[in-house]
């Protein structure tokens, strides 16, 4: 990296640095790295960017991809992940950055973007994350069959159900319904259980066996009650027994006043304090709650393929139960929350 840039990435980043420091340029990145997991963000900055300023080859580009990485603008994390990518555009850290990149695109809803920066890359060849995000932009724009390749060379680690969920969905994009369908089955015990069983119980739904359909969203409602498929699977049940009383009070002899008495489908509240796409900054914020708030946790979910860090704390039963914890909140430590209802 040449001198203009490497000043540009510290200017915008808002780094100072200082070049008479000799303690810190004594540091090395593993000093970073603790201050980092000690949530001493700010110094960790400040060594990483006097590492990178003084080092070269590839502890330099490192020095640069942890820096990025403490970024909570994507702007400035963007600018730092193109210069790793250009100053190592066949090395892991270069791969790495344009996987960062990619994904900064595709949580932007630019899929295609995000699609061509993987795709002309290579990154794929070393990275099962670059190839999921690359499937998953791929099934996003409707490409499906670009999609299957890169999802099928995703073996092993945590992304390997989501990468089944997503071949799935290119299966269905592609009309196979019926591979999809047993996809979906296959994974109803895995990671991705929520999502493969609410699936599975469209396909059965569709097949005409509503009553194992029925099972199935009891199953997802009772099972991950957490997460976005309980609601739809309560949204689900709420249509089919909704049909089902249309049919009965439609039958001779039924009580039009009949029926429509199921329970709310609605489990309780919590309090939301903040929602991100990056994983690292919700626990940024997370970190600095459980200072002063008990109970905080990341609900993690997948929304429309993306994504969703939520930081939250408690359960209550009512919404005024949720009411009166936010009030005391915002008493004791100033901070500001939304109510949000679970399913």
């Amino acid at each position: 990296m040449n001198s203009r840039g490497l000043g540009t990435i510290l200017r915008v980043t808002g780094v100072l640095v200082l070049l008479a420091g000799a303690p810190a340029a004594a540091r090395e990145i593993s000093d970073a790295r603790r201050d980092i997991a000690a949530l001493r963000y700010g110094e960790a900055e400040r060594s990483l960017a006097e590492i990178a300023k003084q080092s070269d080859g590839e502890k330099r580009v490192e020095a640069l991809f942890v820096l990025a990485g403490l970024k909570k603008s994507a702007s400035e994390a963007e600018l730092i992940y193109q210069e790793i990518a250009r100053l190592d555009p066949s090395g892991r850290w270069g791969s790495a950055a344009n996987v960062e990149l990619a994904k900064i695109r595709f949580a932007l809803g630019e899929y295609r973007e995000a699609f061509s920066i993987l795709q002309r890359s290579g990154a794929c060849r070393q990275s099962d994350e670059a190839c999921y995000f690359q499937g998953l932009a791929a099934v996003m724009l409707k490409r499906y069959e670009e999609a299957k390749e890169p999802l099928s060379k995703v073996k092993s680690g945590r992304l390997r159900p989501w990468a089944g969920i997503a071949l799935a969905d290119a299966d269905v994009g592609l009309d196979n319904r019926a591979e999809a369908c047993r996809r979906y089955e296959s994974m109803m015990r895995s990671p991705v259980g929520a999502t493969a069983k609410y699936r599975y119980g469209e396909c059965i739904e569709e097949a005409g066996d509503i009553p194992g359909a029925l099972m199935l969203y009891e199953e997802v409602r009772a099972e991950y009650s957490q997460t976005p498929e309980a609601i739809l699977a309560g949204e689900k049940l709420e249509a089919i027994r909704s049909q089902a009383a249309e049919k009965r009070r439609g039958e001779p002899g039924a009580d039009a006043t009949s029926g429509g008495d199921e329970p709310p489908l609605a489990a309780g509240f919590t309090l939301q304090f903040g929602s991100f796409a990056d994983r690292a900054n919700a626990i940024k914020l997370a970190a600095e709650l459980k200072h002063k708030i008990s109970g905080v946790r990341i609900d993690s979910e997948l929304l429309n393929f993306k994504e969703v860090h939520r930081v939250r704390s408690g359960y209550f039963k009512t919404r005024s139960e949720a009411e009166k914890r936010a009030e005391e909140i915002a008493r004791q430590t100033g901070e500001n929350c939304a109510i949000m209802p679970l399913p």
